[in-house]
């Protein structure tokens, strides 16, 4: 009985040990992580690394999933509020690929102005509507308003114009002529991305442009985040 007894006194102790050095081993990955993304972005990320154990991980050269959240950040001069990143097959040494990486992260309605202005002649302010995105602005001193549809591109979230209105009247699109045919232009608001991502899917929310973005092999770049 007694070497029973001692026998699982010994396997607790092991576990425990097990488990503290897991617990600490995991600890140290998290922490380089969050010293790493915020030197990146210059933010105070918080990051979980899930699975156990750990250290097989470790040992195997690659963590299973790490997500990070990020209330604030910049990618290539475009700000990006409440992002959430969730990397899987994290490589566990340089250049750290990730095997599938998915971010999704709100641009504010005021840099979708920024980018909108940037990126069109119009002087008009784009605004968020329910489950719409709208432009409001004058033409000869006539209200003008016209309502977007909003697509993924490889160059960034493009604006297509689905309706026009002038002085509370439609306008059909396809009939717009001379300069008024800007106004039917498509307005493309640049987003560049690291290699090896897209932009999946844009949609209007609550204070701007929802965006996600998905992945494969992508090896971070910190230059990017800036």
């Amino acid at each position: 009985m007694k070497k029973v007894l001692y026998a699982v006194v010994v396997i607790v102790g092991l576990l425990g040990a097990a488990w503290a050095a897991d617990t600490w081993a995991r600890g140290q990955a998290v922490e380089t992580i969050r010293a790493a993304a915020a030197e990146s972005t210059g933010a105070d990320p918080e990051v979980t690394v899930t699975g156990f154990p750990f250290l097989t991980q470790l040992a195997a050269g690659e963590m299973d999933l790490v997500e990070v959240t990020i209330a604030e950040m910049s990618l290539a001069g475009v700000r990006f509020e409440g992002v959430q990143l969730e990397a899987r097959g994290v490589a566990t040494d340089p250049p750290h690929r990730i095997a599938a990486l998915t971010a999704t992260g709100l641009v504010p309605i005021a840099e979708v102005n920024r980018l909108f202005g940037e990126a069109s002649n119009l002087d008009a302010e784009v605004v968020v509507d329910g489950d719409a995105v709208a432009l409001t602005g004058e033409v000869l001193g006539l209200e003008l308003a016209i309502s977007f549809l909003l697509e993924p591109a490889d160059a960034g979230i493009t604006l297509v114009p689905d309706a026009v209105s002038v002085a509370g009247r439609s306008l059909d699109i396809s009939a717009l002529g001379g300069w008024m045919s800007a106004l039917s232009a498509e307005v493309t608001l640049p987003i560049e991305l690291p290699e090896g991502m897209r932009l999946a899917a844009v949609e209007p929310a609550p204070g701007g442009v929802l965006v996600r973005v998905e992945g494969m092999d992508v090896i971070p770049e910190p230059a990017m985040f800036r």
